[in-house]
């Protein structure tokens, strides 16, 4: 006859120990992003074309601006004159996109015992566990679709994601890391769980 596991809580101390790192590596996903504002490529295509000028300013979002985070980045329009390098840009804030999710996974699996965890069952935290998954055996493809032998686990992550926030899809058929329609709040409904069930 199996018995069953307790459910074990964190100590008052631990939780606040894991709400601090949660914050702490949040901020500084926050400000990896205000870093690396989005680049029309109408401004590229623009300012190529006149080559009057060999540099170009773009502020960071108002998103971030109202938390804090903001700055004016000087770019070399030498930065973008391929489509591979402006590519190559892009990425690095879908790369932050996935790091983040890939870190803060980690940094709940040195508090929780997930298997005795009164969270185990949560759909938010089913969805970081997969979206780690992906993420971090998909880190050379920054596109959020699933490698060979990987697409029962994307369905899967789709499905939860759908569920969860498929108000912010305009197509249900692959994820869309919107920082304010979904990494945002993902963030603050974990917090929330957190605090309100561990």
């Amino acid at each position: 006859m199996k018995t069953r596991h307790e459910m074990k809580y964190l100590t008052p101390e631990d939780k606040q120990e894991l709400l601090e790192a949660m914050y702490a590596h949040f901020q500084t996903y926050l400000r990896a992003r205000s870093l690396t504002p989005y680049i029309d490529p109408a401004i590229i295509d623009s300012l190529s074309s006149c080559q009057a000028r060999t540099c170009f300013g773009v502020p960071t979002a108002p998103l971030y601006q109202g938390l804090g985070y903001s700055c004016h980045i000087i770019f070399e329009i030498g930065q973008f004159n391929t489509d591979e390098k402006y590519k190559q840009y892009q990425d690095i804030g879908h790369w932050i996109n996935q790091s983040f999710f890939i870190e803060l996974k980690c940094i709940l699996d040195t508090f929780i015992d997930w298997k005795d965890s009164p969270l185990k069952d949560e759909k938010h935290f089913e969805l970081l566990r997969k979206c780690r998954h992906l993420f971090a055996h998909n880190s050379y493809r920054l596109d959020y679709k699933p490698r060979e032998g990987h697409q029962e686990d994307y369905q899967q992550a789709l499905g939860l994601y759908n569920e969860l926030f498929g108000h912010i899809v305009e197509t249900n058929t692959e994820l869309n890391l919107s920082i304010d329609g979904f990494v945002i709040p993902f963030y603050l409904n974990l917090v929330g769980l957190i605090k309100e069930k561990l």
